[in-house]
């Protein structure tokens, strides 16, 4: 039988715009970690598979990215972890490698909105790396105000137990002039293999859980339409990008903060086109399969 999917709809919502991070100069930084568990090494910031992770020996973690040359950040992001609403994150931006304080720092602030990403088949217990590939992991979002050119940033990531990340995120996001059209899908799709025999008894072959969101803009201004020409130039279907429909939304007080988390996905887009509507307006319909 084949596995199953579940679709989520969003009716619609007053927030800030969509906006997509594109180009992680983490990946070319000199990444160290404060604590590092036997057999989970940092240099797991740097690949793409989400269940291969750094694990810190405590229950708090400073992670240091150095670079040679200046890199422009307006965004940090942590597209898989362990850590739940009670844990605590701190981004600090430096001018150089050897400045001894920081030029801009977010201060203490909470690291995600989600309750807790528990799953239900696991019993009541935290999750870890090996929940990351069925749906249990969280993701934490830092959106600056402005673009910061730095050769130094600092995060210290506070959480109840050792912390699990699979992966750092620090570069500029395009956020679009318009929010993303009503009706907005997150689809979750089980690849878990259900066989029935003779008899009339099934087996369940479990496999990975995934989830995709999709969405459409519509007339966006020609800004827009060069900036997702670019993006979709640069990465297609083959790169990944860390999109979030709803920034700003965790740390502000508002009763829906948790839409910061559910309508974020790291990925790769599965349509790569847009659309000319009307007087030079544009549109795009984006479909983004989680990693």
């Amino acid at each position: 039988m084949p596995g199953k999917s579940w679709h989520l709809f969003l009716i619609g919502t007053s927030m800030s715009n969509l906006r997509i991070i594109y180009n992680n100069v983490a990946d070319t930084a000199t990444i160290t970690a404060s604590s590092t568990a036997a057999g989970f090494s940092v240099d797991n910031l740097k690949n793409t598979q989400k269940t291969s992770v750094h694990r810190s020996t405590g229950n708090n973690v400073v992670y240091t990215l150095t670079w040679a040359a200046y890199q422009q950040i307006s965004a940090v992001a942590l597209p898989a972890t362990n850590l739940t609403v009670v844990s605590n994150i701190q981004v600090q931006f430096y001018d150089t490698v050897q400045s001894p304080t920081p030029f801009y720092d977010t201060g203490v602030i909470r690291a995600t909105g989600s309750e807790k990403t528990i799953l239900l088949q696991g019993g009541i217990t935290e999750p870890t790396y090996k929940d990351f590939g069925f749906g249990g992991a969280t993701k934490t979002s830092i959106w600056l105000a402005t673009t910061l050119n730095t050769k130094k940033v600092v995060i210290t990531i506070f959480n109840g137990t050792p912390i699990d990340c699979a992966r750092i995120i620090c570069g500029t996001f395009w956020e679009s002039s318009r929010q993303a059209s009503n009706g907005i899908s997150i689809d979750f799709s089980d690849s878990s293999e259900v066989t029935a025999t003779r008899s009339g008894n099934t087996y369940v072959d479990r496999k990975p859980i995934t989830n995709s969101i999709s969405l459409d803009l519509e007339y966006l201004n020609d800004l827009d339409r060069q900036e997702l020409l670019k993006i979709m130039r640069s990465w297609g279907s083959s790169g990944l990008i860390y999109l979030c429909v709803f920034p700003g939304t965790l740390n502000s007080g508002l009763p829906n903060e948790e839409l910061n988390e559910t309508y974020t996905i790291y990925g790769r887009s599965q349509n790569n086109s847009v659309q000319y509507k009307l007087f030079s307006l544009y549109g795009t319909s984006l479909t983004i399969n989680s990693w």
